[in-house]
């Protein structure tokens, strides 16, 4: 924990994480909530605003778990590449903590903001949008739906934990934070998987929503594959004495 906090002091120092952290966790919740409110504040047809609420509630979910991911890729960028860059990795390599040790200081570094970030901004979204329901005379709803909740509760950390594990893996292979981030920041592309599925599995206008279960499901067991292969990988290929050697 003590390397877990000091790494996000240090990251929350570097000006663009920072905007990164505070910016992309309250950009998910925001936009969830317009993309979802907006509808119901402005008038259109019965039909309409149920239709449409019906593709943008289960896409709700998959906006949240995008926008907590992006924060786990820069703070892991910046805790690995990031020291190396500014002369800090062999003072912490050269602690009396175990390798073990350091691996999940650097994990729970990324691993608990961007949680939080994603379990606060699903309880946000819930409220604000069920308050605008209410306000505007609508039956309240369970906004993620529960298939989005299920994404948020299980392909979320696992796409979180992924993220941080190629940050391991590929910070001796790196020679700038940005490629880094940019590398890290890829596996993001299987949570659009989910993101189009309530579009692509209409039936007569209307979403199927066994559809976007069945992709919701199928999106954790590839994010569940991917964390395991990789974390697996990052705690069997990380070593301090290596990672001095490649400075």
């Amino acid at each position: 924990m003590l390397v877990a906090m000091a790494d996000l002091r240090m990251a929350m120092q570097v000006r663009y994480v920072k905007l990164g952290i505070v910016g992309m966790g309250a950009l998910g919740p925001l936009m969830a909530i317009i993309m979802i409110s907006v509808f119901v504040i402005f008038p259109t047809t019965e039909e309409e605003t149920s239709l449409i609420l019906g593709i943008m509630i289960p896409m709700a979910g998959t906006l949240l778990a995008v926008f907590s991911v992006i924060p786990a890729t820069l703070i892991a960028a910046n805790s690995l590449v990031g020291e190396r860059e500014q002369d800090t990795l062999e003072p912490l390599l050269c602690t009396p903590l175990t390798d073990r040790e350091l691996l999940w200081g650097k994990t729970l570094s990324s691993l608990i903001p961007s949680l939080t970030i994603l379990l606060a901004g699903t309880a946000v979204v819930m409220i604000v949008t069920n308050v605008i329901f209410v306000l505007y005379g609508r039956p309240m709803m369970l906004v993620p739906d529960l298939a989005g909740l299920f994404l948020i509760l299980t392909a979320g950390p696992a796409i979180i934990l992924t993220a941080v594990s190629i940050n391991i893996l590929i910070s001796g292979k790196v020679k700038r934070v940005y490629e880094a981030y940019q590398t890290s920041g890829a596996i993001i592309l299987v949570l659009m998987i989910p993101m189009f599925a309530p579009i692509i599995g209409m039936e007569s206008g209307i979403p199927n929503t066994s559809m976007v279960w069945t992709v919701n499901i199928v999106t954790t067991l590839i994010a569940a594959t991917l964390m395991i292969v990789t974390w697996s990988l990052a705690v069997k290929r990380f070593n301090r004495d290596r990672m001095i050697s490649l400075r």
